[in-house]
């Protein structure tokens, strides 16, 4: 059964809809901008690292690293350049022929890096990945898939068109991720300023890059007229190429508001990074998929479904804090409850023994992360369900699911989903995932739920006062709760319960003044 076309360009490959799609309509900024500047660089506020010169056809690789970059520098957090080796070598083809069927000099596509984030397997220091280079014909059982120290946990998915949303996302997050169609026919001889208008018919590759700004004003007249046609407005994004330093203006460029394919639905995805979590020996992801969300699960046509990842809990992480899932129901409604195995191991069906853990709405297409209030599992096993209810608005009630691609008859991702892990619960009735695709789909290869959770261990203080965690009390102390209050940072959740030096269960200005009395009378 072929569900699924890749897009394979000379410069890089992009994962795109089932169809591929013939791109979205350049168009001025039309829709509401108040309260947003008319010119925005996070490169002029220093929101981006260096630009790269790529290896091979990976611009996917650079430009979600850079994205992820920028993402961690608007947190205020100090890094250094990430490994694109790690990452590139990450999405080979696995010992036992699943993953990302390709070698390191092979295209990519667009959702790889999600995955590899979310997985809270990258991204990885340039400097703690020194050991490993493409040349070494590494595949992915050779890397180390535990040196990330940043997890992300919600993604949004951007549309074309929607002038607001993109902006707002690079000014809160720093940059986002994106693919045009390059022709050298759109790329004035400065090679500074670049529009591919509608239509256009002459070649092109799908190439990958980090947007980092804009300007309202830029003039139409700075671009170049390809086949006797200019854009009709002005106004350009700020691009953050991976071609190294090859303009005037350090090897980014401005990209017309009119360009026919940036931001379109050619090249999905393209998204911001939104949320993340400082990983450390406190903290397990659990989940049993590493890829993410490779399809969306819309074979069933109904308007509330309902998802399931069954797991096995860790008595050392025993309280779940956050539910992480993928959907494009973008305005739907959603639940997450904790569902108990019945007497034959499976998730019990009657809906009385569920535990509703959240109730939410999908703000934004992508990857939703609910911060639930702590919960502890009573039992060993048991499964985390996601509800999805899309009545009322123009969408199924879809869920990301790790599956299969094709391209040309050949495999382009290959899952290794097994009974046990995902269910799908209608009508009453629960379905082992593998059995459904195999009856409904003819299908034995069949998918994983992008359901994750996010668990703690029940840590108790180790010095009161203490919230960086270094061992002794003092002013520094004080500035980190501050920073935390102010939300420029989170905090485990043993510096948390450190920070909360009163201990009235919650971390509060009060924390911090009773801090400094302590510090005043040393």
């Amino acid at each position: 059964m072929k569900r699924f076309s890749v897009k394979k360009t000379a410069c890089c490959a992009l994962l795109c809809s089932v169809i591929i799609c013939s791109g979205g309509i350049g168009a001025a900024a039309s829709d509401d901008t108040d309260n947003l500047p008319s010119y925005y660089s996070s490169r002029d506020l220093g929101y981006v690292t260096s630009v790269k010169d790529q290896e091979y056809n990976s611009c996917w690789a650079y430009a979600s690293l850079a994205t992820y970059e920028s993402f961690l520098l608007k947190n205020g957090l100090e890094i250094e350049d990430m490994s694109t080796d790690h990452l590139n070598i990450w999405a080979t083809t696995h010992s036992d022929g699943t993953g990302w069927i390709r070698d390191v000099t092979l295209d990519g596509y667009a959702t790889i890096a999600p995955g590899y984030f979310t997985s809270w397997q990258g991204g990885v220091l340039k400097s703690q990945a020194s050991d490993i280079s493409l040349y070494q014909g590494l595949t992915s059982d050779d890397i180390n898939t535990g040196l990330a120290r940043y997890g992300i946990t919600s993604i949004q998915y951007l549309k074309k068109g929607n002038f607001s949303e993109i902006k707002r996302a690079i000014m809160e997050n720093g940059g986002v991720f994106s693919s045009y169609a390059h022709s050298a026919a759109c790329l004035n001889s400065d090679r500074i300023s670049y529009f591919m208008p509608t239509g256009y018919a002459g070649g092109y590759s799908g190439h990958s890059i980090e947007v980092v700004g804009w300007d309202d004003n830029y003039s139409k007249d700075l671009f170049k007229e390809v086949n006797g046609v200019k854009p009709e407005n002005d106004g350009a994004w700020l691009i953050k190429s991976s071609w190294g330093s090859n303009n005037e203006i350090g090897g980014y460029l401005w990209m017309s508001y009119e360009d026919a394919y940036l931001f379109s639905d050619k090249y999905k995805w393209s998204y911001a990074l939104k949320d993340y979590e400082e990983i450390d020996e406190n903290k397990k992801l659990l989940q049993n998929e590493i890829y993410g969300a490779t399809y969306e699960f819309k074979y069933v046509n109904s308007k509330t479904l309902t998802y399931l990842n069954r797991f096995t809990f860790d008595n050392d992480y025993g309280t779940l804090d956050k539910i992480v899932f993928e959907t494009v129901a973008d305005g739907a409604n959603y639940s997450i409850y904790y569902v108990p195995d019945d007497s034959n191991n499976t998730p019990d069906a009657d809906t009385n023994h569920w535990t509703k853990l959240y109730d939410g709405k999908v703000e934004y297409a992508g990857y939703i992360c609910a911060d639930i209030e702590d919960f502890t599992p009573p039992d060993s096993t048991g499964s985390i369900a996601v509800t999805i209810d899309s009545s009322g608005v123009n969408s199924t009630a879809s869920l990301g699911v790790g599956e299969w691609l094709t391209s040309s008859n050949e495999y382009k991702f290959l899952n290794s989903s097994r009974s046990g892990e995902s269910y799908l619960f209608q009508n009453g009735n629960m379905t082992d995932l593998m059995d459904w695709y195999s009856k409904n789909n003819n299908d034995n290869i069949g998918g994983t739920f992008v359901i994750k959770a996010v668990a703690y261990s029940d840590n108790t203080p180790t010095l009161l006062g203490d919230a960086n965690l270094d061992g002794a009390i003092n002013i520094n102390d004080v500035t980190e709760i501050q920073r935390y209050l102010a939300e420029y940072i989170k905090l485990s959740k043993t510096a948390k319960a450190n920070a909360d030096f009163n201990r009235d269960g919650k971390v509060t200005i009060d924390d911090c003044t009773s801090i400094q009395y302590l510090l005043a009378e040393f």
